[in-house]
């Protein structure tokens, strides 16, 4: 299965000219700085900066990644499921030279420049020693800022959002790389891009019913009366409740924010609305300021509502960098078999094709290996973070990927009564504007257009695109969900909810595979088109625009459509179709 009459090709024709011994990397770059976001001070003496350089992969050994990627993903495959390790996608991609060849890794170029750059600088470029991931393809080290300056030939300074609470120093003019390093360098990462910040959709309102006569008044609070709850999930999707997991199972979530978790909140949630394990096990990277966010206490309250007690791993990022978070995944031989993303930007915000190329780079080998990659489909409808402006939908970026599971937002259609589900009317949909149509969904997005639905004016969207989200689950702040945060609870609507809900229904699907000493599901896509939904796996969503109240949007249909996927998960029917 391949990703037909892709754009991505576009990357290979970004490739920058020389000019004399620099040369600019990610030209098509035009604005340095973000939206809410403040350029303030150049950096000083004082100043460190954290980057990462993404190192090309010769375009075969990425070509001969994605066949693999395919087949492995492919019900239809005689490779079905036949994963790869670690050290075997790192020696695919970027193999160690023979002895006595001469050649050297692009890695090891990197590292090598980057010494004798530290040596030749005026003062101390490098803070520390440069780290090389496992896959060989990527090098983070911490630089003194002003330094930093000099080698990439820009400028950098201090940036703080509009919230006052993130400061992050990004380059506010064109980057550049030595000729003779470039040739071996895509792009730098944590240098240019600034994200654009989710904030959660909150609910304050309070009917005054409180406790247990209902799945919607489960949690034994005033504050979640009419809310999504663990009941409300269990009872719609089918949910079992687990008392024990497989030892190798695992699930993660990925936190970008500033996000902090603490052991009240989760204890007053599992206590509140009867969850009996409500812990994280592992954490990596440092979790920003470690104050408890909405964000994070949402992702860990509800991926542990539906799946605990499955090993938990909570992934961090103070740069808000995908690639912090890619390189823990990429980095780890014993990584999570579901990792749960709620974070994302318009495609236009990513600013560069290279980013965005590398990023599914990144996304194939997670899924040569058999984890399960799934994203937000984002909560402003078409018109993503870019707003209704132009009169063009925006389409999200990593949820608009080939490589990866979106997973879009509902609403019951009658609320507080669970049954038929709506399209959440901010839930993100739609069709990408970089990425072709893949294999796997070719069929469901012709018999989407072809299915007489009222379709937006063509100018806006791109038709050939890649359409998501592939599935969905509640996320509209009709019935918010139910969460404990700082303290308090609140009521919260988003993808982000969604997100983790359907992660962990994976995760449990997992768990019953290995039970029976069968691999995990890995890469869902090709399985969601060709096996799951053919099956009746999902509770279908026939109604409702995904217009964020403004203006166009996609209609919901019968089957698969850019609004909701497929539809929310059944959790027997789709453990039965997996275990085929």
């Amino acid at each position: 299965m391949k990703v037909r009459a892709s754009l991505i090709v576009l990357a290979l024709a970004l490739t920058a000219c020389a000019h004399g011994a620099l040369v600019q990397m990610e030209p098509s770059i035009s604005a340095f700085g973000g939206e809410s976001w403040i350029r303030g001070n150049r950096v000083s003496p004082r100043d460190e900066l954290e980057v990462t350089f993404v190192v090309k992969t010769p375009e075969a050994r990425r070509a001969a990644l994605e066949d693999k990627f395919w087949s492995v993903s492919n019900p239809k495959s005689a490779e079905y499921k036949q994963y790869m390790s670690l050290d075997e996608v790192a020696d695919m991609l970027h193999p160690v030279p023979l002895p006595g060849s001469g050649d050297k890794l692009g890695a090891q170029v990197v590292v090598d420049a980057l010494a004798q750059a530290n040596t030749q600088a005026s003062g101390a470029l490098l803070v520390n020693d440069p780290s090389v991931a496992k896959t060989r393809d990527l090098v983070t080290v911490r630089m003194n800022a002003q330094q930093a300056e000099g080698f990439f030939n820009t400028e950098l300074y201090h940036f703080k959002h509009g919230n006052g609470h993130v400061k992050l120093i990004r380059a506010g003019a064109p980057y550049h790389l030595p000729e003779e390093l470039s040739e071996h360098v895509l792009f730098v990462e944590k240098l240019v891009r600034l994200p654009k910040l989710r904030t959660p959709t909150i609910s304050h309102g309070v009917s005054g019913r409180v406790g247990g006569d209902d799945e919607f008044n489960s949690c034994d609070t005033m504050l979640c009366s009419e809310a999504t709850t663990p009941d409300v999930l269990r009872s719609r999707y089918n949910l079992p409740t687990l008392t024990s997991s497989q030892p190798t199972n695992s699930m993660a979530c990925a936190e970008f924010q500033f996000q902090g978790l603490d052991d009240e909140d989760l204890s007053n949630f599992g206590k509140t609305c009867g969850v009996d394990h409500v812990e994280v096990d592992t954490t990596i990277g440092a979790g920003g300021e470690l104050i408890p966010g909405v964000e994070a206490l949402l992702d860990v309250e509800y991926i542990e509502a539906v799946a605990a007690p499955i090993n938990l791993t909570v992934i961090n990022s103070v740069q808000f960098s995908l690639y912090d978070w890619m390189e823990s995944v990429n980095n780890d031989p014993n990584a999570a078999l579901v990792q749960s993303v709620s974070y994302g930007n318009d495609e236009i915000q990513q600013e560069s094709v290279e980013y965005m190329y590398d990023c599914n780079t990144q996304f194939m080998k997670a899924g040569t290996r058999g984890l399960s990659v799934l994203f937000a489909s984002g909560d402003q409808g078409v018109w993503g973070r870019s707003g209704h402006s132009g009169n063009v939908f925006h389409p999200d970026f990593p949820a608009a990927s080939p490589y990866i599971t979106a997973v879009g937002g509902t609403d019951f259609v009658q609320k507080s009564k669970i049954g038929d589900e709506k399209t959440w009317v901010d839930g993100g949909g739609g069709f990408s504007n970089t990425f072709g149509i893949p294999d796997y969904q070719a069929s469901d997005v012709a018999g989407y257009f072809s299915s007489g639905v009222d379709l937006p004016d063509s100018a806006y969207y791109n038709a050939t695109g890649r359409g998501y989200p592939d599935v969905a689950a509640l996320a509209g702040q009709q019935n918010g969900y139910c969460v404990a945060a700082k303290g308090k609870f609140l009521k919260v609507g988003g993808t982000s909810a969604a997100c983790p809900v359907f992660a962990g229904v994976i995760a449990m699907i997992n768990d019953e595979l290995i039970a029976k000493g069968e691999p995990a599901m890995g890469f869902l896509n090709p399985w969601i088109y060709t096996v799951a939904a053919p099956g009746g796996g999902f509770n279908d969503v026939t109604t409702g625009t995904n217009n964020a109240g403004v203006g166009a949007g996609f209609e919901a249909a019968k089957g698969w459509d850019p609004a909701t996927g497929f539809g929310t998960p059944d959790y027997e029917k789709l453990l039965a179709l997996a275990m085929q």
